[in-house]
């Protein structure tokens, strides 16, 4: 197995890499490209107020994914107008948990079998959810956890769309005979930590007295100016990771 890592951001982090198997096979398998997404999260123990500093903890992450686009390397000799009729799509939606109790999940989004060729970006939307049946219904992005002694809830209904370009040495190349992994990870390790330029929750209001910091827009607890700064801290880091890799 080879692994390539592609970046890492300082405040949210979000990187590629994928995995080749090494090992040939003797029949053409059913897929030869697994698509994962993974979360982490590492408690800096940053906190500016009098809360302790080992309080702030992220319990669980979720977030919806759509209309996730392989896209070819038109300049790479496998790649040939005729062969194929256009880049790779994955409507979804696709809700995954990313950070479950604390820990990082990994989640597959497909098993596919794709044409043979060499793909250099990956693309997809982050979207409110639709099924009224799952948590993430008119949300789009789902972040819980501790501060001090209090759960706080942080969620959104924004949009975003994200394109990972891999760098030229390092096509993600899919041949038939090899499974590849594509692993696109989010660590938040950096999201909340104001030393580092993150959002200090220790600003955040329990202001209804129900045990529950609520962070969204029009919530009962007054945090609507907080959480449209973790949402905003949440695209600056996308935006700062396509910038450094747009050719």
């Amino acid at each position: 197995m080879k692994r390539l890592n592609f970046a890492k951001l300082l405040v949210l982090i979000l990187s590629t890499s994928f995995l080749t198997s090494c090992d040939k096979k003797e029949e053409t398998p059913s897929n030869n490209l697994r698509l994962n997404f993974t979360g982490s999260y590492q408690n800096s123990g940053s906190m500016s107020s009098g809360r302790v500093k080992s309080a702030m903890q992220v319990t669980s992450f979720m977030v919806n994914i759509e209309g996730v686009e392989l896209e070819y390397d038109d300049n790479d000799p496998l790649f040939t107008s005729g062969a194929v009729a256009s880049d790779v799509e994955l409507d979804g939606p696709f809700e995954v948990e990313l950070i479950s109790n604390g820990s990082g999940l990994t989640s597959t989004l497909a098993n596919v079998f794709l044409p043979v060729a060499a793909y250099d970006e990956i693309e997809f939307k982050i979207r409110e959810g639709k099924n009224p049946d799952t948590e993430l219904f008119d949300k789009s992005v789902i972040i819980k956890g501790m501060v001090g002694e209090l759960p706080f809830v942080f969620w959104t209904d924004e949009n975003d769309e994200v394109e990972i370009e891999f760098e030229d040495s390092e096509d993600l190349v899919l041949t038939p005979e090899e499974l590849s992994v594509l692993l696109v990870e989010f660590d938040l390790s950096k999201l909340f930590d104001p030393v580092n330029g993150g959002i200090d929750l220790s600003l955040a209001q329990d202001d209804n007295s129900d045990g529950i910091i609520e962070i969204y827009e029009g919530g009962p607890d007054g945090n609507t100016d907080l959480a449209k700064q973790i949402w905003e801290k949440f695209e600056q880091a996308i935006e700062a990771f396509e910038e450094k890799y747009d050719d």
